[in-house]
């Protein structure tokens, strides 16, 4: 063969590959980053490296994907996961909902106090008609929600005294999650602190807080245990969601064989996680008593004079969220709860 004619099969195969790669919109393997800010051990950091263990060992993706895992805010805190998501920085992102309300005001209505009676109402009304209108302004922002998973019940705890009574956190500065979960606190009299969850540890070590609103399995995993002494398990007082999101642009310009193998792993991970933080759910409280924590679980009636005591908190988020919306959410929940 010339020198010409091996130019010629040169030429050819480079326009075959270019053809392939527009044709598709990626090059193989495609790369896939997938982020989150909590911590390796935690929900969401074991959560991602089982989410890149199914893709690697998934033979529909053999050399057609290459996964990158980044837990405990290697690339992004807080906000800038988000943001780097809709900027196609990287692809996926497992996410508390905190990081999402800046989006859309309307996401504070999943936690609302008591909204939901357990977790598994809250999966049927989000993932209903209630869901469909809530998530509507993340896909017009460039996101795309891939799954969704409880963080488990809420664990208050502090290093002053046992709460069982709402007039037990009058005077209390407390670390909230997010806006909801500030108004919550402050509704039932303490002095909310919105901090940063990897700043807590130390913030409740050094005294500048007196204790937390946090998911019981992330005070565990956190050892929130060495410097809190008291804990109250509230139940479902705010509900507590992660979400795997992805660039809404990226997933849905995945070649198809692609998408619906990565559909399926998702699919395979948040049913699996769904069934172990219930699991992990009942046995927490005990894990934490373990640790030498007083530990108090919330009776019926104590939670039910919480929720009166956390109405104004509905008052104040109603028009942020929606009227229309809330009541809607309260009449799936009713309903969905009395048909079990």
């Amino acid at each position: 063969m010339g020198n010409r004619q091996r130019m010629t099969v040169v030429v050819v195969i480079c326009l075959g590959i270019m053809i392939s790669v527009c044709s598709t919109g990626f090059a193989a393997p495609i790369d896939i980053k997938i982020t989150t800010v909590q911590l390796r051990q935690q929900q969401m950091g074991e959560a991602i490296e089982r989410l890149a263990k199914y893709i690697n060992a998934d033979p529909k993706l053999k050399d057609k994907v290459r996964v990158r895992t980044y837990p405990a805010a290697q690339l992004y805190t807080g906000q800038e996961e988000t943001q780097a998501v809709i900027k196609g920085e990287i692809q996926i992102a497992f996410v508390i909902g905190s990081q999402l309300e800046p989006i859309d005001p309307a996401l504070e209505l999943i936690k609302l106090p008591f909204l939901f009676p357990d977790v598994e109402t809250s999966y049927k009304v989000l993932e209903g008609s209630v869901g469909k209108k809530l998530f509507s302004k993340m896909d017009q922002k460039g996101l795309a929600v891939l799954g969704m998973v409880s963080s488990g019940d809420v664990a208050i705890s502090n290093s002053k005294r046992p709460i069982v009574n709402v007039e037990d956190f009058k005077g209390l500065k407390m670390r909230s999650f997010g806006r909801m979960g500030a108004a919550t606190l402050k509704a039932l009299g303490a002095m909310a602190i919105v901090t940063a969850s990897e700043e807590t540890y130390t913030a409740l070590q050094q005294g500048v807080i007196d204790g937390c609103t946090t998911p019981a399995v992330v005070f565990l995993a956190r050892k929130y245990y060495d410097v809190q002494k008291y804990v109250s398990a509230a139940g479902m007082m705010n509900a507590t969601h992660v979400f795997m999101i992805g660039n809404k642009a990226w997933w849905e310009g995945l070649p198809p064989d692609v998408r619906t193998a990565l559909n399926g792993i998702i699919g395979r991970l948040v049913k699996e996680m769904r069934v172990e933080i219930e699991v992990d759910n009942k046995k927490v409280f005990e894990q934490i008593a373990a640790k030498g924590c007083q530990v108090h679980v919330l009776t019926p009636a104590e939670q039910a004079a919480f929720k009166k005591a956390l109405q104004p908190v509905y008052t104040e988020f109603a028009p942020i969220v929606g009227a229309d919306l809330v009541k809607e959410a309260q009449r799936e929940a009713e309903r969905l709860s009395k048909t079990k």
